[in-house]
């Protein structure tokens, strides 16, 4: 049946309870959900009536979404838009809330809940289907009318029998229009190191390695890339009509292919518009040049997934990167004048308090701009999780080897001694800027400050 102009789908984003969730210590930043833009912009292109609620970034009563979900024909509910495709969240209940809140008929589910467990979630939420993996593909096919079975991607329940339908194709990027911005208010969003009228962009999809604690069963199959052309074109829409002035993009590892990056940057040098941003990137994938064209492009902080101080550990999850690249890599960006954010990670399975120290010992060595750190998560659908041996759907950390607790006051402690050195104290009253003095203060209350209490 075809789609028709006075079908309404509402898509919904729910909020989570707090700054910081109870279950996992996530951070719950306030970023747009692009996916579900996405999916909106292939829903209006199509002719339909699209709502969208982001209770994330909008504090929004069960009531109004109630009231919502009863003027429209189709809901669909994410338990993790695209910044948190990777790193979930695990306190489920806040999710499940609302998906109680809609008639089971018309309620679909998505996010990496359902990818990695879509029998459980259909159980959980009794929704009439859980979208499995990238969403935009079976959202469109769905909202046509189309019946789950018909559609790849789809988990559902045919006479009490759950029914996986096989994968569908990957996504070509290239032929996703431009996302609506305009279902949001970009002044809702912020990034406190960056600032405020945040917006999310991608240029790629994928990745080239396979860390054993990555989770990465919402990209699709392979590597995908948008044009260069294409990225600058909704970035020059996000300034001049969205009125964004800072933006992240959220792929996983944005200078994997460095003449796309060179290309990119290049053209937003000549664009010339007033918008800062910020990626995420191996240290092994940035040279000093490229470096210099993004820091000219608008690019003010790069995100490195560091994990380990130990070479041990960092050959035994597959990470493929050695102590020394990432030295250099880090070196080469403070030298660039690109502000860098270092993740580490404790917990690993044989892990001992011995490499543990070594992390933090190298956290400090690389002295990074910001340093952020975490327990293992052990997440359904990585080889970690399989390693675990857990029959639990989603686990903290890898309970048969590591205390959950005492990894939290290890990473609590390297907070402390990362951030209280003093030549980090030292390194922040250097740099008199005003402007990064209120951005560091924002970080600290709403980041750095609950570890170190």
């Amino acid at each position: 049946m075809a789609a028709t102009v006075t079908r309404k789908v509402l898509l919904v984003n729910p909020s989570w309870d707090g700054l910081v969730s109870r279950k996992g210590r996530r951070f719950n930043r306030t970023w747009p959900p692009l996916d579900l833009l996405n999916c909106a912009a292939l829903l209006e292109q199509d002719g339909l009536s699209v709502g969208l609620i982001d209770a994330r970034a909008v504090p929004t009563t069960p009531e109004t979404i109630r009231d919502a979900a009863a003027r429209h024909d189709l809901v669909f509910v994410t338990s993790s838009p695209i910044d948190r495709w990777q790193c979930p969240n695990l306190d489920l209940g806040p999710f499940l809330a609302v998906t109680h809140l809609v008639e089971p008929d018309k309620l679909y589910v998505m996010g990496t809940h359902g990818t990695v467990a879509p029998g459980e979630l259909l159980h959980m939420t009794q929704a009439r289907a859980i979208v499995r993996g990238e969403p935009e593909p079976a959202v469109r096919a769905l909202c046509e009318g189309k019946d789950p079975s018909e559609v790849p991607g789809v988990t559902y329940l045919q006479e009490g029998t759950t029914i996986h339908n096989p994968e569908g194709n990957p996504v070509d990027l290239t032929t996703l229009p431009m996302p609506a911005f305009h279902l949001l208010d970009l002044r809702n969003y912020r990034y406190e190191i960056l600032g405020g009228r945040f917006a999310l962009l991608e240029t790629t999809r994928g990745c080239h390695h396979r860390c054993h604690f990555c989770l990465l069963k919402m990209y699709g199959k392979g590597y995908r890339k948008k044009d260069p052309e294409q990225v600058v074109h909704e970035v020059t829409h996000l300034v001049r009509e969205a009125g964004a002035k800072t933006g992240y993009f959220i792929d996983l590892e944005f200078t994997a292919v460095r003449d796309d990056v060179r290309d990119l940057c290049e053209r937003l040098v000549s664009a010339g518009l007033p918008f800062e941003w910020a990626c995420q990137t191996r240290a092994d994938y940035v040279d000093g040049p490229l470096l210099k064209l993004m820091k000219r492009a608008g690019c003010r902080l790069i995100h490195f997934g560091v994990e380990s101080g130990s070479p041990r550990i960092l050959a035994a999850t597959n990470k493929r990167i050695t102590l020394e690249q990432i030295e250099r890599g880090i070196a080469e960006t403070k030298q660039s004048g690109i502000d860098q954010l270092c993740f580490f990670m404790f917990g690993f399975p044989g892990e001992t308090a011995g490499d543990m120290e070594a992390t933090i010992a190298f956290a400090k060595r690389l002295s990074p701009t910001y340093a952020s750190f975490h327990a293992v998560t052990p997440y359904m659908g990585t080889k970690l999780y399989e390693m675990s041996g857990s029959s639990e759907l989603f686990p903290e950390v890898l309970s048969k080897e590591h205390d959950p607790l005492i990894l939290q006051a290890i990473a609590n402690r390297a907070f402390r001694e990362f951030y209280l050195r003093p030549a980090m104290l030292w390194s922040r009253v250097r740099r008199v800027d005003v402007r990064l003095w209120r951005r560091q203060a924002a970080l600290f209350w709403h980041y750095v400050r609950p570890a170190l209490t």
